[in-house]
């Protein structure tokens, strides 16, 4: 038991950075599930090669300019409630592509969970600084970094899975909760 204890203090492993990181993997299973296969269900709803198009160029623009709101937001309600919020915002982005299956109505239900990462960085950052002690915080941030590329690494194979049982339309939905 001391060695899980010791395992567990180095790695700055405390109730609440387990809980965040369980948050990184959760949403980014769904963020990356679904958002690799966006352009295929795009194009099965007659979406075309414009809508692929502006998805891919939103998901590069949104990566890049999420980080200020995210910012601005963490510093305004506090990285819990901030958190909370973009969860939010997530999981409406995710309604929208399961019950509204157009190809506009998805690319608008994709800015909302299309680059989660990005706009939940700095409360994510926020929170590993305010729960660890000074000596743990670079190894909550690499906690934080290995774990965020579970569900990057893992999402694409769940998703293509789930489209090769059940198909492009149902198998793509199903990552978002339907």
């Amino acid at each position: 038991m001391n060695r899980i204890a010791s395992a567990v203090d180095f790695l700055g492993l405390k109730k609440s950075i387990v809980a965040v990181l369980a948050m990184a993997i959760l949403v980014g299973l769904g963020e990356h599930m679904a958002e690799r296969f966006l352009p295929l269900y795009l194009g099965l709803l007659g979406g075309g090669a414009l809508s692929i198009g502006l998805l891919n160029g939103l998901d590069n623009l949104l990566s890049a300019l999420y980080s200020f709101p995210g910012g601005y937001l963490s510093d305004r309600l506090g990285y819990k409630r901030a958190l909370l919020l973009f969860n939010l915002f997530a999981m409406i982005g995710f309604l929208l592509v399961i019950f509204a299956p157009s190809w506009y109505v998805v690319i608008i239900g994709a800015l909302f969970f299309i680059s989660w990462s990005a706009i939940s960085l700095p409360a994510t950052m926020e929170a590993v600084s305010s729960i660890l002690p000074r000596t743990k915080r670079t190894m909550g941030v690499t906690m934080h970094s290995m774990v965020r590329r579970i569900p990057m690494a893992a999402g694409p194979l769940i998703g293509g899975a789930l489209i090769s049982a059940y198909g492009v339309q149902t198998g793509e939905r199903i990552p978002c909760g339907r």
